[in-house]
């Protein structure tokens, strides 16, 4: 149903075009009306009509001006005008404002439901139309979208399969030179599809196309994190332009790095592209997002050695000195930035060995668990899945405060809860480990041997002994010889039953499954 604003500023004709008119059944739902051009600029503040009966000689402000006014605003409202004098100077400004109609009075109602059932029906098509060519539109943005990925693809392999640019009419990408962008991008926010989505945004700003145009530019996703973005000479597409369009479409989702080469010569792109990734992965490392550079090709520096004092490290940690630690960081954090020849892998996994220190320090103060393979394959995938030197700076700062503000909280322990752990520890087999046998061995009430315990660790008794009972069943899951019931028994499970629902509450998978992801 559409929506009618009728301006007249003769009362009875405006109340009588309002009530006789059966405007319901012409697809007209809402009416709302006005005396004369000013009142009915402050009711389109609030209200957007379809169509607009408006009334030429008004006081205060004519139909021919407001009419021009809310064009303005709402280039597609319909316009019918209603007027008592047919002058051609009224007549012709009807025509310029691409009225659809103009009633002369006195009003024939016949002649208003024809005019207003005509108006519809244009309204009608129009919106088919649009909705059709929005329709189109989307289907070719998600064509490109997939096209544009085999493209990118064929572009980065060793030998081009050309009948697939054929098949694109994109031919210009193997016979002409070729601008390329190359970019990584830190997403906000972790979201499914997100690259899909970005992609499509940007084939919906064109960069320049229409519905009948042959493909002008390439734009891929590479990985969750970097992309490329491709254009042939013969696209006249400026690669400035595309490289703010880049920076807009990706600004409220993340902050991206990006690397810009022109002229390059269809045969050598692959090798262009992968050393501009290259180049740029480093950049991101060591500098941060936000920036963007020029290729100026590829020189292979000589890489400087690398060096960090481990026992050094270590040392402070175990005399709690995270001061001293930190420092030893930091005078490697600016030794990097100076230097930032160095390989990424190389620096992770000095980070990742600080990170191992700290959490074998950790276990040796009963603050952190043991690490086992899998728990180190997690902490990795911490590591490796930072883009910058800054972020692994932080996830080993993080690290650090967790742990030490434990041995801050923990460093008034008194002697008897380190005792209690230790016998948890020691005894966690026992089936009949219980806080009543606990509390009978320490000569505690079971009350106070809890509530002290709670207060100077966070947890329960029960829950310090089913950590302790999943921890070294993780280790016996490592032997594939060892059955899942005898390690519910080795680890003071009566019921393999309860074991296993209990590990997979803790866990999120069954003893199986754990076995089987890690270790078999």
């Amino acid at each position: 149903m559409f929506k009618l604003l009728i301006v007249e500023d003769e009362k009875i004709t405006r109340e009588s075009l309002e009530t006789l008119i059966p405007w319901n059944e012409l697809g007209i739902g809402e009416i709302k009306s006005a005396k004369n051009g000013q009142e009915a600029l402050e009711t389109v503040k609030n209200y957007i009509p379809d169509i607009l009966l408006c009334d030429v000689r008004m006081p205060r402000m004519d139909g021919i001006e407001f009419s021009k006014r809310l064009k303005n605003i709402f280039p597609k409202c319909k316009i019918v005008f209603i007027s008592g004098y047919a002058e051609k100077e009224y007549l012709l400004s009807a025509i310029r404002l691409n009225a659809i109609d103009y009633i002369e009075k006195p009003l024939d109602i016949e002649k208003i439901k024809s005019t207003m059932k005509k108006v519809v029906e244009i309204i009608e098509f129009e919106r088919k139309e649009e909705e059709e060519k929005e329709r189109l539109k989307e289907h070719y943005n998600e064509s490109i979208y997939y096209a544009a990925t085999q493209l990118v693809q064929q572009l980065l392999k060793d030998h081009t399969d050309y009948s697939v640019f054929q098949k694109y009419a994109a031919e210009d990408f193997l016979t002409s030179t070729l601008d390329v962008i190359v970019g990584f991008v830190d997403w906000k926010a972790e979201e499914d599809h997100l690259d899909e989505m970005v992609s499509k945004e940007i084939y919906n700003q064109v960069l320049g196309q229409d519905l009948t145009s042959r493909i002008a530019v390439l734009f891929s996703f590479l990985s969750q994190n970097s992309f490329v973005l491709i254009c042939s000479e013969k696209s006249e597409i400026d690669i400035n332009k595309a490289a703010n369009i880049l920076k807009e479409v990706f600004l409220q989702k993340g902050e991206i790095c990006l690397m810009v080469a022109t002229s390059i010569k269809a045969s050598q792109v692959k090798e262009s592209i992968e050393n501009m990734l290259k180049i740029l992965k480093k950049n991101v490392f060591y500098n941060g997002f936000g920036n963007s550079y020029t290729y100026e090709g590829f020189v292979d520096k000589r890489e400087q050695e690398i060096s960090f004092d481990f026992e050094k490290f270590e040392e402070y940690l175990k005399r709690d000195d995270i001061k001293r630690a930190k420092e030893e960081i930091e005078k490697l954090y600016f030794w990097l930035k100076s230097n930032q020849g160095i390989e990424i892998e190389k620096v992770k996994n000095i980070f990742f060995e600080m990170l191992l220190i700290a959490y074998q320090i950790g276990r040796q103060r009963k603050i952190t668990q043991f690490l086992d393979e899998a728990g180190r394959a997690k902490k990795w995938s911490e590591i490796e899945q930072k883009l910058t030197l800054n972020q692994l700076k932080e996830v080993i700062y993080e690290t650090l405060d967790g742990i030490f503000e434990l041995f801050t909280t923990r460093g008034n322990l008194n002697r008897k809860v380190y005792q209690i752990i230790r016998f948890i520890e020691e005894n966690f087999y026992d089936k009949h480990l219980s806080v009543q046998k606990i509390a009978n061995h320490f000569y505690f009430s079971p009350n106070y041997l809890c509530s002290m315990f709670k207060k100077a660790t966070g947890k329960t008794i029960n829950d310090y002994i089913t950590e302790v009972r999943i921890e070294k069943a993780k280790q016996l899951l490592k032997d594939n010889s060892i059955k899942l019931y005898e390690i519910a028994e080795k680890v003071g499970f009566g019921d393999p039953n309860y074991f296993s629902a209990l590990f997979k509450k803790k866990v999120g998978m069954t003893p199986s499954e754990f076995r089987e992801r890690y270790y078999v």
